[in-house]
């Protein structure tokens, strides 16, 4: 069984580092600055001593022994949790389907209507996690360019620069009709179909990150730029409703705005065909693909049906 990391699992952790190998999940930032990576003992021995922060990590321990570290909480709200880190020990691989199933009971006791995870393609833990009851949500790419001024030379400077305006917490459902109408309803439905599902399971670029809104003329939002720059790098996202379709390179050119020489990525979903192509034609190389998937720990109700009841 799973438990909470405690301060006395410090020592066993630097163990386990020395037997255990790449990161086995990631979450949208960990993807877009490379992916998992090996086990980071500072870190955990730092979160360990937290006197909050271990709260949100477990590890399967026997004798003494940590076969497995565990890295899990809320993506942007309670209803959605996300596996952001798994690691095992080498011999331990078959670790996998049991911590990705116990994770769901701490995430349920909390409120969590569903729980994600972003797992390599073609990695041994898709089929883990797919007995363990997720299941595909869509399939996504990242790519990269090397040089931020080199895709803004190639992308041009707009015959008209688009004006956007910073997110306000307003914007919330209007951001949401426009999810509705410009994504899959097969994706919609494993995403959660209420706002509040959507909000909570919406992925940002962590903190710092730059938000900015595409307004319509028709006074509907038209798309939502995401932006983070670090000094080893940039990264950004873009969503867009279908009316704004034309206006994609523009969109891109904020993205890319404001940000250093230095290298850029985006990570972008399988139904999104025209950004791929675009990040292409400037440049973008494909570095990974990933399989987000997510697990239901609530079952909706689809439909309201009459009965009778006995009133005292």
């Amino acid at each position: 069984m799973i438990r909470h990391l405690h301060p006395t699992d410090s020592p066993g952790l630097l163990q386990f580092s020395q037997s255990s190998g790449q990161g086995e999940t990631c979450t949208l930032v960990g993807a877009l600055s490379g992916g998992p990576a090996r086990f980071p003992t500072v870190k955990y021995a730092s979160i360990a001593l937290s006197p909050r922060a271990w709260q949100s990590c477990w590890v399967e321990a026997r004798r003494g022994r940590i076969d497995g570290v565990l890295r899990a909480g809320p993506r942007s709200g309670p209803q959605a949790w996300e596996v952001g880190e798994l690691y095992l020990r080498n011999s331990k691989s078959d670790l996998a389907l049991e911590l990705l199933e116990q994770i769901a009971i701490p995430a349920g006791g909390a409120g969590a209507h569903r729980i994600f995870v972003r797992v390599p393609a073609n990695s041994a833990l898709y089929e883990d996690a797919r007995k363990a009851g997720y299941s595909t949500v869509h399939r996504e790419t990242v790519y990269r360019s090397k040089s931020v001024s080199k895709a803004v030379t190639k992308l041009g400077i707009p015959d008209r620069p688009l004006q956007l305006r910073q997110r306000e917490s307003v914007d919330d459902s209007a951001l949401f009709k426009m999810h509705n109408q410009s994504t899959p309803i097969e994706v919609r439905m494993k995403l959660g179909q209420t706002s509040q599902d959507w909000s909570a399971g919406s992925e940002r670029l962590g903190r710092k990150t730059s938000e900015w809104v595409f307004d319509l003329p028709s006074g509907e939002i038209g798309a939502l730029v995401q932006r983070k720059s670090t000094r080893s790098g940039h990264m950004f996202s873009v969503n867009w409703a279908t009316d704004a379709g034309s206006e994609l390179p523009g969109l891109v050119a904020t993205a890319l705005a404001e940000s250093k020489d230095v290298p850029v990525s985006a990570a972008v979903p399988e139904y999104r065909p025209a950004l791929s192509h675009l990040l292409v034609t400037l440049g973008f190389e494909e570095q990974a693909q990933y399989e987000v998937m997510v697990k239901p720990l609530a079952q909706t109700v689809t439909e309201a049906q009459k009965a009778f009841a006995a009133i005292n």
